[in-house]
C-alpha cells in the first residue's frame, strides 16, 4: 500500500513538472554527408519525453525516455485516426478541424502546449513548430537574408548556424555549428570526390550532440 502510494505521489509530480515548466535535458541532431541542413532532430524533455522532429522541423515520433516511469507500464492506446492516447502515463491531445493547418497535429502532451506558425507570423513558414512549451523554435525568415529560408534557427538557446554566401570555400547550406558543437567538411581546397563530406565533428556533449 505504501509503495503505491508512493508511486501515485511520484506519478502526480512528474505531471505537474511537466505542466509548469519544461527544461531540454538533450539535443541529438543528425547531418548528412550527403544532404544539406538537419536530417533529423531528437529533443529529451524533463527526461521524461523525448520528441522526434524530421528535416522539415515536423514532429515524426514521440516516446517515453529511458527510466522516466520504471514502474510504470501502460497498455497501447490509440484515437479513431490512430494516434496515440498517451505517453509516458502523460495524456496526448490533437488540434480538431476547426483549427486550419493546424489539424490534426499535436497540441497538449500531458501539460505540455504545442503551438505551430499560422496566419499570424507573417515572416515565418506557416505550419511549423514555434514552440513547446517555453521552449521557443526559430527559424530563418525573409530577414535572414544570406541564410536559407524555412531552416531552423535557434531551439531554446541553442543556436544554429550555416554555410552561407561568406562561406565562399565551403559546402553551401550545409549545418556549420550547433551551439557549442562545431562542424567541418571537405572543402574546395580537398579532392572533389570529397567536398561536402563531413571531415570533423567537435565539442559534442550529453546536452547537445550531433551524429552523422
Amino acid at each position: 500500500m505504501k509503495r503505491k502510494l508512493l508511486f501515485v505521489l511520484g506519478l502526480l509530480l512528474c505531471h505537474s513538472q511537466i505542466s509548469s515548466s519544461q527544461t531540454l535535458t538533450s539535443a541529438h541532431f543528425r547531418i548528412s554527408d550527403r544532404e544539406n541542413g538537419i536530417r533529423s532532430i531528437e529533443l529529451t524533455i524533463n527526461n521524461m519525453i523525448i520528441i522526434g522532429l524530421n528535416s522539415t522541423g515536423d514532429i515524426s515520433y514521440i516516446d517515453e525516455a529511458e527510466g522516466a516511469l520504471a514502474d510504470y507500464t501502460s497498455n497501447s492506446e490509440y484515437t479513431d485516426n490512430e494516434h496515440s492516447k498517451f505517453i509516458a502515463n502523460q495524456k496526448i491531445e490533437y488540434y480538431d478541424r476547426f483549427d486550419d493547418e493546424k489539424s490534426g497535429k499535436i497540441k497538449w502532451i500531458g501539460g505540455i502546449k504545442i503551438d505551430y506558425n499560422d496566419n499570424f507570423d507573417i515572416h515565418d513558414p506557416r505550419g511549423k513548430i514555434k514552440s513547446i512549451g517555453n521552449i521557443q523554435i526559430k527559424y530563418n525568415n525573409a530577414f535572414d537574408v544570406h541564410d536559407k529560408s524555412g531552416t531552423i534557427k535557434s531551439i531554446g538557446a541553442i543556436q544554429i548556424k550555416y554555410n552561407n554566401a561568406f562561406d565562399i570555400n565551403d559546402p553551401a547550406e550545409k549545418v556549420k555549428s550547433i551551439g557549442n558543437v562545431k562542424i567541418t567538411y571537405f572543402n574546395s581546397f580537398d579532392a572533389k570526390r570529397l567536398f561536402g563530406k563531413i571531415k570533423s565533428i567537435k565539442g559534442n556533449s550529453k546536452k547537445i550532440y550531433v551524429t552523422k
